[in-house]
């Protein structure tokens, strides 16, 4: 048995993202496009025109013998020939002639590979618009929810939630983006026979290519060079940026988690042992395999660029690293939104203990609206200059900042007790965090209705 032990395998049940790229699937992408290039010859008459029907009828993995090709596969040790034979085989005596006519392997595999790559593509839009509906919810109820704003690491401003959220759609919105405009470079078929000069194809030249295009719902290249993997470079890139994001996302909530923090807690139920030892731990596994996942994801970028820098008119080593890049990618990439999708679902949210803590530096983290307030009377650097020398003295004495800030004869003169009371309030001083997550909400709900809407763009 093989049990894949991860705290989020065993916990959720995802999307198996490894069947769309299992060698069933791949092996009948490519007989797709054994059939789309049987039936475009017959139409420019480079083969009987009946030939092509029967040869297209004939491309169901389900109508070969499978046991053949795997019994081929081991003497011959190439992973399209056995696939061939064994469609010529169940051809007529006339069809059986003209399979695979003129057409290369590197053909016949990248071009399959694109339609697994595709029905990907349409998965994870579907997985992406999943956790945008979930962020635009939790965007709108905690746009309210006021917290520390920490840059450095150090508690910064107040700021909300909610406007934490409506940055996480920004970014993912543009990943969806990204995807979108990358359609037309990276879904393109590329038929030019054994070196991409398309002689095989005699005069009829790149109308055979056209044509499989079209029947196949790609785009058509405009050289079908052998030598060209930057369409699955800038895919797989596309893939590695996602996967950072989301890795960002679940280091956040994993540090927010934090007992010294304890704004938010990932998924878990009262049957989860955190630690063989400590009962009273509460382990981050889910976040902690996000993180992992993400990493591992970022290692792939550099096989995937080195995959762009190929010898000649092609060769086999560079196809090898582009589509191991690509599947990958995939792969783990999947994986990762279906973990988010799941943690961000069911994660709890801490408005309370938020507030707490940013009642820990005792008013200090609104000094720069105070300093404002007082820089309107007395100039905004040595308002700053007397704000950071009362914040000194409270940290080097112990001493409560706002009894300090009371005291001073600077401030004193110039701020009354009303407009104080005012100022240290964080509600008061986090700017457009509020609209911000309102308005990223909203965006979130009609990029949704946009991306059902453009799946039907590939979705023949």
């Amino acid at each position: 048995m093989n049990l894949d032990l991860s705290p989020s395998k065993l916990k959720i049940k995802s999307y198996n993202y490894d069947s769309i790229f299992d060698t069933k699937n791949r092996w009948q992408s490519w007989l797709d496009v054994e059939a789309a290039l049987a039936k475009s010859q017959s139409k420019l008459g480079m083969i009987p025109k009946t030939v092509g029907k029967k040869i297209a009828s004939k491309c169901k993995l389900s109508k070969l013998n499978i046991k053949n090709i795997e019994k081929d596969l081991k003497k011959k040790g190439h992973k399209l020939v056995p696939l061939i034979w064994e469609l010529a085989r169940i051809c007529d005596k006339e069809s059986r002639k003209y399979v695979h006519w003129g057409a290369t392997t590197q053909n016949i595999v990248s071009n399959g590979d694109l339609l697994i790559l595709k029905k990907f593509h349409k998965t994870i839009l579907i997985e992406i618009s999943d956790i945008l509906s979930i962020l635009s919810k939790l965007s709108i109820r905690s746009k309210d929810y006021v917290m520390v704003a920490r840059t450095h690491g150090q508690h910064a401003l107040p700021t909300t939630f909610g406007f934490k959220i409506a940055c996480w759609i920004d970014e993912i919105s543009r990943h969806v983006e990204r995807l979108y405009d990358s359609e037309k470079r990276v879904f393109r078929c590329i038929f030019g026979g054994a070196t991409g000069t398309a002689a095989s194809f005699g005069k009829f030249g790149l109308k055979v290519q056209h044509l499989i295009a079209k029947e196949l719902n790609l785009f058509s290249a405009s050289i079908p060079s052998r030598s060209h993997f930057d369409h699955f470079t800038e895919y797989t890139n596309i893939l590695i940026m996602i996967s950072i994001t989301f890795g960002k996302i679940s280091n956040e909530i994993y540090n927010l988690m934090k007992n010294e923090t304890s704004e938010l807690e990932e998924p878990m139920s009262s049957k989860d042992v955190g630690s063989s030892t400590m009962p009273q731990k509460r382990n981050p596994h889910l976040t902690q395999d996000v993180i992992s996942l993400s990493t591992e994801c970022k290692s792939i970028s550099l096989i995937s660029l080195e995959s762009m820098f190929s010898e000649h008119e092609g060769s086999r080593q560079h196809h090898l690293m582009s589509n191991n890049a690509l599947f990958r990618s995939c792969k783990i990439t999947g994986e990762i939104l279906s973990l988010s999708k799941y943690i961000l679902k069911n994660m709890k949210v801490k408005p309370e203990q938020m507030r707490k803590n940013l009642e820990i530096s005792e008013g200090s983290i609104v000094s720069e609206s105070i300093m404002l307030k007082l820089g309107e009377k007395i100039g905004r650097q040595k308002s700053h200059d007397v704000i950071h020398k009362i914040l000194n003295i409270s940290v080097r004495d112990s001493k409560n900042f706002l009894e300090l800030l009371k005291k001073n004869k600077d401030f004193k003169k110039n701020v009354n007790l009303k407009e104080l009371n005012k100022i240290i309030n964080p509600n008061n001083y986090i700017g457009l965090s509020s609209k911000f997550a309102k308005e990223k909400a909203i965006f979130a709900r009609n990029l949704i209705k946009k991306i059902k809407k453009k799946r039907l763009i590939l979705s023949n």
